[in-house]
């Protein structure tokens, strides 16, 4: 296992689905017409060997190419503050953009479908103006913005092109996981309490998408309690399914407002919103590119329809993604304790549309990464 590497010869166009299929409709790019390394000052270059080595801190479970087509000359890697990294000239010149522009700290990828940015010094980065958070920070060397490699293998090329998950997603059944229940309400708002918003858009769910042809399971159909672990065991009993767990969001800041969708954070990183990397791969981390796609497609498609502040995809090692056997993400779907977005909530007909609109992001993955 290594970088993302040259096309698979049966493939000569590698698919940007999430430009404009997972993002709104499918396209594709032209690869690069060169497959030769950018030039770079003194670049820490690794064989295919050492590359594969490295796969527990870099690529567990990458969304690309076979092992046979995976080549070590196609990226040069830093090595900076004890991390690898690629330059943001390496990465506009492997994917093939039109156009890749420098403004002082901003950097810009073009392809007629796509629009990717970074910062130096962002924990974000954006593709088609959705956010994703990233496990590293852009760094700046020698005039070059820095991606970790993490962050390329785990999140810019599942989402660039999830054509190349390692194997098809072949799917007919979503395990849908109510939030909370019984004692445990979650967060409460002026309008209403958490638990019971996440049954009713769950229940939504699974009737949205039995109307799209698939099969669903809810971990909870009415107000009981299960622990984590429970809907852990639920999710797991089912082969060819994927896992979505649906919440609602509270803050003691009234203003907190906007949807984020959370996949497991990669193994060796840090979890979005802090603490310490964790360095044992988990069950969840061997489906970290199916991850990132999942969040991808529900996340900004949902942000396309309901118009909501987008917080961004984010990564946590939430309990209940830790041990599941199948492709999973957390939704949230907004602040119960926002006085404008808590009355949004609360209208039954916001949280149809909210369930039509995962419904929909669900077919578009399916679409995207299932049998070619």
């Amino acid at each position: 296992m290594g970088l993302p590497g040259a096309f698979v010869k049966r493939n000569p166009r590698f698919v940007i689905a999430f430009v404009s299929g997972l993002l709104n409709s499918f396209a594709s790019l032209p690869p690069s017409q060169s497959r030769q390394p950018v030039p770079m000052t003194q670049p820490h270059v690794r064989s295919i060997a050492a590359l594969r080595s490295a796969a527990a801190c870099v690529l567990l479970g990458l969304a690309a190419v076979t092992a046979t087509s995976l080549q070590a000359k196609d990226w040069d890697i830093y090595t900076l503050g004890g991390r690898e990294y690629v330059s943001d000239e390496n990465v506009a010149k492997f994917y093939g953009f039109e156009r890749f522009a420098k403004q002082d700290d901003d950097r810009i990828f073009k392809h007629p479908s796509l629009i990717m940015t970074w910062k130096i010094g962002s924990e974000s980065i954006y593709v088609n103006n959705i956010k994703f958070n990233l496990s590293f920070p852009v760094i700046e060397n020698g005039g070059m913005a820095m991606l970790s490699t993490v962050d390329l293998a785990k999140l810019v090329d599942p989402v660039v092109r999830p054509s190349y998950i390692r194997k098809p997603i072949e799917f007919d059944t979503v395990v849908i996981d109510a939030g909370h229940g019984a004692h445990d309400t979650g967060a409460k708002g002026p309008y209403g309490r958490e638990k019971d918003y996440t049954l009713d858009t769950s229940l939504r769910l699974s009737k949205a998408l039995q109307a799209r042809g698939f099969k669903t399971v809810m971990t909870r159909s009415e107000d009981v309690f299960l622990t984590l672990g429970q809907r852990v065991e639920v999710a797991n009993r089912y082969k060819n399914a994927i896992f979505i767990s649906i919440h609602y969001n509270s803050s003691g800041a009234q203003a907190s407002n906007g949807i984020e969708t959370y996949a497991l954070a990669p193994q060796g990183t840090r979890s979005t919103n802090g603490g310490s990397p964790w360095n044992s791969p988990l069950t969840g981390n061997t489906s970290d590119a199916e991850n990132i796609a999942l969040a991808t497609a529900v996340h900004a498609h949902v942000i396309s329809d309901i118009k909501a502040v987008d917080r961004g995809i984010k990564r946590a090692r939430f309990n209940v993604l830790r041990g599941i056997n199948k492709p999973g993400i957390l939704f949230e779907g907004g602040f119960v304790t926002s006085p404008s977005e808590g009355k949004l909530i609360n209208d039954p007909a916001h949280r149809e549309r909210l369930a039509n609109s995962i419904a929909d992001a669900v077919v578009r993955f399916k679409t995207a990464v299932g049998k070619k």
